[in-house]
C-alpha cells in the first residue's frame, strides 16, 4: 500500500512538471500578446482609479433617474417593445437605412431648395395670399362637401377620355369618306345663316317658327294626305291629258261625288285659311 501511493505521488509529480513545462513554452509562445494584455490591465486599473470617484459621485446625483429608468424599463410595456423591436430587428435595421439615405439626401438637397425659395418668395407669398382668400377657403369646403361627385366625375371623365380615344380614329375616317357631304351641309347652314342674317327675325321668333314648320310637316306627312295629293297631281304626270270640259260639262261633273267630296274640301280650306288671316 505504502509503495503504491510512492509511486502515486511519483507520477504525479511527473504530471504537474510535464504541464509546468507545457505553460513555460506557452507563456514564451504568446510572450508579446500576454505584455500587451498586462499594459492593458495597467492602463484600465488607472482609468478605474480616475473614474470611480467620479462615477460614485454621478451615481450618487442620479439616483433617482436611474431608479424611475429602471422602473420604466421593468415595466410590461417596455418589455413588449423591447421584444416587438428584437422580432422586428431586420425591418428596423432597413429603416435605419432608409433614413440615413433620406438624410444624405436631405442634405444634398436643403441648399437647393433655400436658393428656390429665396428666388420665388414673392410668388410664394401670392400663393400664400390667394390660398387665405376666403373664395379659396370655400372652394376648398365645396370640394370636401362634394368629394364622392368629384370621383365620380373623374371616374366618368376618364371612361370618356378612353371612350373617345377609341372613337377618334373611327371618326376621322368618317369624316374622310363623307367630306362633300359635310361641305354640302355646312353649305345649307351658312345660307340659313346668311338668309337668317338679312331677315329682322329674332332668335325666338325663328325658331318659334321652324316648330310650326316642323309640326306642319308632320301633320302634312299624314299618309292619307299625301297619298290623294298623289293622286290629284297625277292629273298633270298622266301621260295622256285629261279631256277638256266645256260649261256643260263642269256642270255635269257637280254631279259626280268624288268631285262634289274634292269641292268640299277645297271650299272648307278657303273658309278656314280665310277666317285665320281676319283674325
Amino acid at each position: 500500500m505504502a509503495q503504491r501511493d510512492q509511486q502515486a505521488a511519483v507520477d504525479g509529480t511527473a504530471l504537474e512538471n510535464a504541464d509546468a513545462t507545457e505553460f513555460a513554452r506557452t507563456l514564451e509562445e504568446h510572450d508579446k500578446e500576454l505584455a500587451e494584455l498586462l499594459e492593458m490591465l495597467v492602463v484600465v486599473e488607472e482609468l478605474s482609479a480616475d473614474l470611480a470617484p467620479e462615477l460614485r459621485e454621478a451615481a450618487h446625483d442620479s439616483r433617482e433617474p436611474i431608479a424611475e429608468v429602471r422602473t420604466a424599463l421593468e415595466r410590461e410595456e417596455m418589455l413588449v417593445l423591447v421584444q416587438r423591436v428584437g422580432e422586428n430587428a431586420d425591418t428596423l435595421v432597413e429603416l435605419l437605412e432608409t433614413l440615413e439615405v433620406v438624410d444624405d439626401l436631405a442634405g444634398d438637397l436643403v441648399p437647393e431648395l433655400k436658393t428656390v425659395v429665396r428666388e420665388n418668395r414673392e410668388t410664394f407669398a401670392r400663393l400664400r395670399t390667394a390660398l387665405e382668400r376666403e373664395e379659396t377657403l370655400t372652394l376648398l369646403e365645396r370640394l370636401g362637401e362634394n368629394e364622392e361627385t368629384l370621383i365620380e366625375l373623374l371616374e366618368l371623365l376618364e371612361v370618356t377620355y378612353d371612350l373617345a380615344e377609341d372613337l377618334v380614329p373611327e371618326a376621322i375616317s368618317v369624316v374622310q369618306g363623307n367630306r362633300r357631304s359635310l361641305t354640302e351641309l355646312r353649305m345649307i347652314v351658312a345660307g340659313m345663316s346668311h338668309a337668317y342674317a338679312d331677315s329682322d327675325l329674332e332668335p325666338y321668333q325663328l325658331g318659334q317658327n321652324l316648330g310650326n314648320m316642323l309640326v306642319l310637316g308632320c301633320q302634312l306627312g299624314d299618309e292619307q294626305l299625301i297619298d290623294s295629293v298623289e293622286a290629284g297631281l297625277g292629273a298633270f304626270t298622266d301621260e295622256e291629258p285629261p279631256k277638256k270640259v266645256g260649261l256643260l260639262g263642269l256642270m255635269g261633273a257637280i254631279f259626280d261625288d268624288d268631285v262634289r267630296q274634292g269641292l268640299g274640301v277645297l271650299l272648307e280650306f278657303l273658309r278656314r285659311m280665310g277666317a285665320e288671316r281676319a283674325n
